[in-house]
């Protein structure tokens, strides 16, 4: 189960591959982290049947929350710099 996560995670993004994605891909990605943990859909419920201690806190979701939403914006800045 955990391989099958794994590779399902992947195949929307792997930071393993980061500077392979261009720019657009790059924004979608940090657009997508950012709703995901705003709605509280990060970690994926069924992960967190597994892990309890994995939830994320109010405290965790604002930092992630904000950190993809501020990376996003340079990455726009950059894009447009370009």
């Amino acid at each position: 189960m955990v391989e099958k996560d794994v590779r399902d995670a992947r195949s929307h993004f792997n930071m393993s591959r980061w500077s392979e994605y261009n720019m657009d891909d790059r924004i979608q990605i940090m657009a997508g982290i950012a709703t995901m943990v705003r709605n509280k859909n990060m970690p994926l419920p069924r992960y967190l049947l597994m892990h309890h201690d994995a939830r994320l806190s109010d405290a965790d979701i604002d930092l992630v929350y904000q950190w993809a939403r501020s990376e996003r914006k340079r990455l726009k800045a950059e894009q447009g710099r370009n």
